[in-house]
């Protein structure tokens, strides 16, 4: 279930909700991204409402995405973990005593969704008719360089 609620949170019975709890994040929210799957996010921390009607929300969060290596396109788990401290008052739709947490989740999980990934460190099989895929380090060694006659090149400009 992703939304909580905060009913005696807001009417001063309580002064925070203890939050340990693993969530699921619809596949329907990530299926346009590069994420192939996101097991459980684990959120843990609280969620409180100080006298000055801002509700607060503060939580660790981590958890493991299944992307696509950028090198080898195989299925690889990247690990993440973000922390969360933000009012979420405007979150609150008027009358309402819940709040949406996947919808808060996943908009930080949105930005941890790497643009270029890869666990390969052998790139020695990565190669083709006139292709081979390089290291970062290659390119900053000319003494392997392919490029490093264009490098000469646009150093002399």
């Amino acid at each position: 279930m992703s939304f909580m609620n905060i009913k005696e949170l807001l009417d001063g019975s309580i002064n925070s909700i203890d939050i340990d709890k693993e969530f699921a994040i619809p596949k329907e929210d990530y299926a346009s991204t590069e994420i192939i799957d996101l097991e459980g996010v684990k959120v843990k921390g609280k969620l409180t409402y100080p006298s000055d009607d801002n509700l607060f929300l503060d939580i660790e969060c981590s958890g493991t995405m299944k992307l696509k290596d950028s090198v080898s396109l195989e299925p690889v788990l990247y690990p993440f973990s973000f922390k969360i401290s933000e009012n979420v008052s405007e979150k609150l739709e008027n009358d309402q005593f819940t709040l949406d947490i996947i919808s808060i989740l996943w908009e930080n999980i949105v930005l941890e969704i790497p643009i270029r990934y890869s666990e390969v460190t052998n790139y020695d099989e990565y190669t083709g008719d006139g292709w081979r895929v390089i290291s970062e380090d290659d390119v900053k060694d000319n003494t392997n360089n392919p490029f490093k006659d264009l490098l000469k090149e646009i150093e002399k400009e």
